[in-house]
């Protein structure tokens, strides 16, 4: 008898395993971007959707579910249409330039970009890292060359992850509707507010030593910025400051003068022939 029941018994069980494996995901409404969004925009109704999107594929904390709960705040980092908008990505502050303001963008890796930490609103210096020489002497300079530049935007692609942060799952495939994982770049673009006023580029020589006057060169830093961002044998380097920074001035550095050679001459190997004292 068991015999004969067993095997429909098993094909009502993998009726229902296959029933359950077909039934869909539970779904929750979301708010995405109804079109493409830059970075700074203050949201209206008009810029936002609600989509279905599959429970498990969204993050577990900063999901809207609402479009009145993002209208009005503004946009921290830019979306284009169909993105999932997450809490994280609000609270963003205008990109706003004075009159005597232009804003310029660098070209920076993680080393040089403080690995994505920075945010709209920090303010930084620029390092400009030279490869230099001559067919004899080949070396690198570097040499802080402007201070105290606001931070208006930095590339999404580049901007450093929280630890345990879920803000990375934010795109979903605008055929499937399946949020898709970004990977961070190693390398990414950081848009400075640059004064227009010419700036002092300070060479302090007397406080490394040297015998030599202070020489000073005064420059427009749109231009300077632009020209080292583009040039092939430099690399531009951030660096944070603080918000009440003390005044810093350098001469530079030559790579090469760090280099203590041995000033005692090499021993030369006697030539074979005269050993001994022969021809």
């Amino acid at each position: 008898m068991i015999k004969k029941v067993l095997p429909y018994l098993l094909a009502v069980l993998v009726f229902f395993v296959a029933l359950a494996l077909l039934r869909p995901a539970p779904q929750t409404q979301v708010v995405v971007a109804a079109a493409d969004l830059p970075a700074g925009h203050t949201l209206a109704e008009g810029d936002l959707a609600l989509k279905p999107m599959p429970q498990d594929l969204l993050p577990t904390e900063g999901v809207l579910t609402d479009v009145a709960q993002a209208v009005g705040q503004t946009l921290r980092v830019e979306r284009t249409a169909g993105d999932v908008i997450l809490q994280s990505h609000l609270g963003g502050e205008a990109v706003n330039l004075a009159s005597d303001e232009r804003a310029v963008a660098v070209e920076v890796n993680d080393s040089a970009g403080l690995a994505g930490l920075l945010k709209p609103g920090d303010r930084v210096g620029v390092t400009a890292i030279l490869t230099a020489g001559d067919l004899t002497t080949q070396g690198v300079f570097s040499k802080a060359v402007v201070e105290n530049l606001r931070v208006l935007y930095i590339q999404p692609s580049f901007v450093a992850e929280e630890p345990g942060s879920s803000a990375a799952v934010v795109t979903p495939d605008p055929l499937t509707g399946i949020a898709l994982q970004r990977q961070r770049e190693k390398q990414g673009v950081v848009i400075l507010a640059v004064p227009v006023k010419a700036q002092a580029v300070v060479y302090d020589f007397p406080s490394v030593g040297s015998p030599a006057t202070a020489a000073v060169r005064l420059v427009n830093a749109v231009e300077l910025l632009t020209a080292l961002d583009q040039a092939d044998n430099v690399k531009l380097s951030l660096y944070l400051m603080p918000k009440d920074p003390q005044p810093m001035t350098s001469s530079g550095l030559w790579l090469p003068d760090l280099v203590v050679r041995d000033v005692t001459p090499t021993p030369t190997p006697t030539p074979i022939g005269m050993v001994g004292g022969g021809r």
